[in-house]
């Protein structure tokens, strides 16, 4: 059995990008994040400790996001990073971080990096 957590849609503003006015203005992006752990404890048990909490996921999400990056792809590698430091039960994942309004002449929804392990 695999089991996972996912948040979805997780907007904020963050200061991402290669642009210094994307840098010093901001852009509004969304987080769509899911761990895979092993929850067999937390679904016999109903005990917190046995589970992965949503809230410590997303303040480690808005720490991360707090600090600019010039590329989605280090803003998504420090975030797996820092999950992998902070949640040891964590054995999979899939991260995928959109910028909403990329600065691009081009009629698009967003902008989009993903990295699964």
């Amino acid at each position: 059995m695999r089991t996972y957590i996912e948040i979805e849609g997780l907007r904020m503003s963050a200061r991402h990008g290669v642009g210094d006015v994307e840098r010093v203005v901001g852009n509004d992006f969304v987080l769509d994040i899911r761990l895979e752990y092993d929850a067999s404890e937390a679904m016999a048990s109903d005990a917190l400790a046995a589970s992965v909490n949503y809230a410590a996921v997303v303040e480690i999400a808005r720490r991360v996001m707090n600090e600019p990056s010039r590329l989605l792809e280090h803003v998504v590698g420090r975030l797996r990073c820092a999950v992998l430091a902070e949640l040891p039960g964590i054995t999979a994942g899939r991260i995928r971080l959109a910028k909403v309004k990329p600065p691009i002449s081009a009629e698009l929804g967003c902008c989009a990096f993903v990295v699964e392990w």
